[in-house]
């Protein structure tokens, strides 16, 4: 779920937090930054499961309708309980174990935000010309639309994760595109079979962090020195915190990854100090990066092979 961006991000975060705090210690990195991977997949999980609340939330206005004997039954309830993809997320056992293994019960304590996706679904026009039952594709498009329209655009939403766990923020945009895709991709009139993503510490991806995290606190005296005299008309104490911890990560890629190309890299940290640092720090970064792997490759430093993942 996590792409290897994703988690150069994470790495930056977990030395930017615990360097602020006057921490060096590896073991306390090591537990921020993991502590920081397993809350990725609580925020999926948690994301996840508003189409089970929601589907609870139709199913209970559809009995509260019937103890009341109203005579025009909530048409987006209906709509709901008779989607398949919703029952299908509702009822599907790894989600609901997730939630109670890891305690996650925002939305119980948190309803109002279930009833607000609830309240935006009926107001959408999209929803209106839907009839569950008829395809497939009609189905599979109210669920996605749901998601990407009621979801992954509210405000609302975005300020409670925030206030929630400040990482969930980064985390949103690839928890997001990471659902839909799977919802997209799944057919229940062929297979009812889901594959959810789970935190595991050998991953590539979470090994990959950890490595770059043991790499940056084992070798930092030597990474600085790297950077010293590569930083025309900039003292080390001018650099931004930001910018000095993403060169250090970058050049121990660049030395300690042989299987990441060097273009790669370079682009990468570009990116994220785009994102991340002051507007001018991209190209500061391009510039000192671009000059130390031409001296890296020059001394023949430089042991690059294979294709390289990004």
């Amino acid at each position: 779920m996590l792409t290897r961006r994703h988690i150069r991000i994470k790495v930056m975060q977990s030395l930017y937090s615990i360097s602020h705090e006057g921490k060096q210690n590896l073991n306390d990195q090591l537990n921020f930054y993991t502590e920081s991977v397993k809350k990725s997949f609580d925020l999926y999980y948690l994301l996840i499961s508003i189409y089970k609340n929601i589907y609870v939330y139709a199913q209970n206005n559809i009995e509260l309708e019937k103890k009341l004997q109203y005579e025009l039954p909530d048409p987006i309830a209906e709509k709901i309980v008779n989607n398949p993809y919703f029952k299908f997320l509702c009822e599907h056992k790894n989600i609901s174990d997730y939630i109670k293994k890891r305690k996650i019960n925002n939305w119980n304590l948190d309803s109002e935000y279930i009833n607000q996706f609830y309240i935006d679904l009926t107001s959408r026009p999209l929803f209106v010309d839907y009839f569950p039952g008829l395809n497939n594709e009609d189905d599979s498009l109210f669920c996605v639309n749901f998601f990407k329209e009621c979801v992954a655009q509210s405000d609302k939403l975005y300020d409670y994760l925030e206030d929630k766990q400040l990482t969930w923020i980064d985390d949103f945009p690839v928890v997001n595109t990471y659902i839909l895709k799977q919802i997209k991709s799944l057919d229940i009139e062929k297979s009812k079979k889901m594959n959810f993503p789970f935190f595991n510490l050998q991953s590539e991806e979470t090994t990959f962090g950890i490595d770059m995290l043991n790499k940056v606190i084992s070798m930092s005296d030597l990474l600085e020195s790297e950077i010293k005299g590569k930083t025309p008309n900039w003292d080390s104490d001018r650099i931004a915190d930001i910018d000095f911890i993403l060169l250090k990560m970058a050049i121990s890629e660049l030395l300690y990854f042989e299987e990441i190309p060097v273009r790669v890299t370079i682009n990468e940290y570009l990116e994220i100090a785009k994102d991340y640092s002051t507007p001018k720090s991209n190209i500061f970064i391009n510039g000192v990066l671009d000059n130390i792997s031409k001296d890296f490759d020059k001394k023949g430093r430089l042991n690059k092979a294979g294709r390289g993942l990004l």
